[in-house]
Parts: structure tokens; C-alpha cells; sequence
């Protein structure tokens, strides 16, 4: 019997839309807060060095797209380079990091509605939840469409709160244009900022999410590669412009509720009309846009490895009519409804970057093995390199209970990953395709 085979459907400006979407160009608002208070105000000079790290990763992603262009993303990669056993711990961290983010953008949509309407957030929850998980199995064409759709309202609201906060600085006598949020010599230090990026980073998640498409990309050899060089600079200048003017309105990192900091700075910069657009625009562009394309890359990621025999092959069933692995998606969506039940945001929010930041570093590790061991060209090998120190960096400023929940999850997958090779003398089945 043939292996279940994605259809090709998704082009280049698909890809770009989704990686945005699942970015989130309007993301510092809803995390503005506690950047600001881990990096003493210093919050564009942290979105900057986060965009310098991840420009490194994304170009470790498209070199692997073009060598390798199926679907499963690093836990493909690594597997190519470093071997099955390896691929699979790779795989298994990314895990980690896909499965709890639909719950994290999910929960931080419910809370703030919630702290809107006073209605429980789990209820707003399965309003988001639900209408996602349907979309998703009907297929990722019709996903693509919506979150398109959504990109086009996410810039808007930026456009808008950029004019009306240049407006505001230009027009009050006690704002002025300023570097003070790039670096301010009275509170600034490096650790400050690095902590700061260990939480920023989870806004650029969203490139590596787009290459487990890749089996559903018309060229992806050409096109996966093309979007991962695209993405981070486009993405980096939503974020840097956000955070500066959002900067210069409010100085430095006091805030009454550092969780909702970026409303108060909407309602300081325009009024309470701001404000409604602000918290609208971060609902849907997190709750809709971003579980959209979460889901759909971690119910992927599951299709991958249920076809290739390391979970349960019933992962890899596709629906009959709309060719979608609607089984993983299901699987996703009932983890996510649970956990929103189990962890607070900040559990969510540090768990998603030990995942995301360990399978970059294997990443990095596996592409510079390859230029030195297999493809003989060294030289090449010292830009992954520095991307592993700098990501290196920032998973070491991670807080103590991501790293200790995180290493059990290790622990986890090599245990299981023993088990199904008899003790690490069978090689897994991960062919290339």
C-alpha cells in the first residue's frame, strides 16, 4: 500500500502569509509587558538581537529545505545529518514546543476577553478552539485563505497605531524621538536583555512552523527556502517599529499589570477607540491567525512521524475527502483543551521556548556536522556554528522551571525512543522523500 501523500496546493505568498500569521506582526502587544520589565525598557534592543539569532536559524532552515523538502521540519533535518536516533530526540523536542503552543495563544486571547467581558475564559476558549480544529481538517487551502485574511487586519492595526503614535510624539512638547529604548546607560545590562530576548523570541516561532508545510508547497526545494530568508527581516520591522514607538509613548518598564501592559500604552497613545483596535486586532490575530497555523504545523509534524512508525501509524490517517491528517488535528485539539486547564501562561510561554530554542541548536549542530563530514566544505560550517552560541545564549537565560520540566521531557523521549529501537540497536524508518 502506498504511503498517505499531502497534496501540493501552497505557493510562496501562501507560505510568507502563514509564517506571518503564525508570528503575529502585532505580537509585542501582548507580551510587551514583561519584555519591558526583564530587559529594564530596553525592548526594541531585545526584539532587535532576537531578530539577529533568529535570522541565523532561519537561514540553518532554508538551507535544510532545499536539501531535504518534505514535511516534519528539524525532526526531517536533523534526522538527515545526524542520524534517525538523533532526528527523533530533534523531532521530539519540536514536540514540545507545537503542542503547547495552540494552548498558549488560545489562553492569552481568553484571558484578556475574559478581563473584558468577565465571562470564564474557557469559554472563550472553545470559541476558538472549535472553529479552528474544523478549518484545519476541511484543509490547509482553506486555513491559508483565512489566515491571509488576518494578515491584512493585523497590518492594519499596526499602520494605525504607528501614524497615531507618531502623531502623538510629534504634536506632545513632552515626547520626543529618542534612542533611550535602543540603549539607556542608566538601566541597561546584558543579562537584562538576554532574559528579555528568552521571552521575546517566542514572537518569531512562527518561520519554523511554516517548513513543516513543505509537503503541501508547490517547488518546495526553491520556494521553502526562498520564504525563510523573507520572513524574519519582514517580521523584525513590525516588531522593532511596535516596540520603539510603543517605547517613546511609555518609557522605561513601570506598569500597574505588565500582562495587558501594551492596552494602557493604545489608550495613552489615541484613546480608548485605540485601545478596543489594539485588544481586537492581538485577540483574533493570536486566538484565530495563530491557532490556525499552530495547529495545523503540530497535526503535521504528528502525520510525519505516525507515517514513519515513530508514534502510532493511526497519526498518519488521512480523512477521505479532504486528504487532511484529521486525526492528528483532533489529537491536537483535545491536548490543548486540557492544558489549558493545567498550566498558567508563564508555565505555557517558557515550556515553548525550551523546545523551540534545544531544536534549534540541533539545528545548528546537525547542518554545520553535514558541511564538515559529508558535503567537505568546512568553511561553510561557521555560520551555523555562531547561530548555535547565540541561540545557546538565549536558551541559557530561560527560567529554572522551563529548563527542569523541559529536561524531563528529554528524558522522556529517550526513554521512549530506547523502547521502540530495542535499545538504540534498530534503527528508526525515516526515509528520505
Amino acid at each position: 500500500m502506498a504511503e498517505p501523500q499531502l497534496e501540493r496546493v501552497l505557493r510562496l505568498r501562501d507560505l510568507v502569509a502563514f509564517a506571518l500569521i503564525a508570528m503575529v506582526p502585532i505580537a509585542p502587544m501582548g507580551i510587551y509587558g514583561i519584555v519591558a520589565v526583564l530587559s529594564d525598557g530596553h525592548v526594541p534592543l531585545v526584539y532587535l538581537l532576537a531578530a539577529i539569532v533568529m535570522s541565523f536559524t532561519a537561514w540553518a532552515y532554508g538551507q535544510c529545505a532545499y536539501r531535504f523538502p518534505e514535511a516534519g521540519s528539524a525532526y526531517a533535518y536533523v534526522r538527515e545529518s545526524l542520524g534517525s536516533h538523533i532526528g527523533f530526540l530533534a523531532g521530539w523536542a519540536l514536540l514540545l514546543d507545537y503542542i503547547l503552543i495552540p494552548g498558549l495563544v488560545i489562553l492569552v486571547s481568553a484571558l484578556w476577553i475574559e478581563a473584558a467581558t468577565g465571562l470564564p475564559f474557557y469559554l472563550w476558549a472553545l470559541v476558538f478552539l472549535i472553529p479552528a480544529t474544523i478549518l484545519n481538517i476541511l484543509g490547509i487551502k482553506r486555513a491559508a485563505k483565512v489566515t491571509m485574511g488576518l494578515f491584512f487586519f493585523e497590518i492594519a492595526v499596526f499602520v494605525i497605531f504607528v501614524v497615531t503614535a507618531a502623531v502623538r510624539i510629534l504634536t506632545d512638547p513632552t515626547l520626543s524621538f529618542t534612542l533611550a529604548p535602543f540603549y539607556n546607560p542608566e538601566t541597561f545590562s546584558v543579562g537584562a536583555v538576554l532574559s528579555g530576548a528568552s521571552v521575546a523570541v517566542l514572537s518569531f516561532l512562527g518561520f519554523d512552523m511554516m517548513t513543516t508545510l513543505a509537503e503541501e508547497t508547490v517547488e518546495a526545494r526553491k520556494v521553502v527556502s526562498k520564504a525563510a530568508l523573507i520572513v524574519i527581516p519582514l517580521v523584525a520591522f513590525f516588531f522593532i517599529s511596535l516596540t520603539y514607538f510603543g517605547a517613546v509613548i511609555h518609557p522605561g518598564a513601570a506598569f500597574e499589570d505588565p500582562d495587558v501592559a501594551f492596552f494602557f500604552i493604545a489608550q495613552e497613545t489615541g484613546g480608548d477607540w485605540l485601545q478596543v483596535l489594539c485588544m481586537l486586532g492581538t485577540v483574533i490575530a493570536w486566538g484565530v491567525g495563530n491557532c490556525l497555523v499552530a495547529q495545523a504545523s503540530v497535526s503535521r509534524v504528528l502525520f510525519s512521524m505516525g507515517r514513519q512508525g515513530h508514534i502510532p501509524g493511526i497519526f498518519a490517517k488521512l480523512h477521505p475527502k479532504y486528504k487532511t491528517p484529521y486525526i492528528s488535528i483532533v489529537v491536537v485539539a483535545t491536548i490543548t483543551g486540557a492544558l489549558l486547564y493545567v498550566l498558567t501562561l508563564q508555565d505555557l510561554s517558557s515550556l515553548v521556548n525550551f523546545g523551540a530554542l534545544t531544536t534549534f541548536m540541533l539545528l545548528h549542530l546537525s547542518l554545520a556536522y553535514r558541511y564538515i563530514s559529508i558535503e567537505g566544505t568546512p568553511k561553510l560550517a561557521v555560520i551555523p556554528a555562531i547561530g548555535f552560541l547565540l541561540t545557546g545564549a538565549i536558551w541559557y537565560s530561560l527560567d529554572i522551571f522551563a529548563k527542569e520540566i523541559g529536561f524531563i521531557w528529554v528524558i522522556i523521549g529517550i526513554v521512549y525512543l530506547a523502547f521502540i529501537t530495542k535499545g538504540f540497536k534498530v534503527k528508526t524508518t525515516l526515509p528520505v522523500e
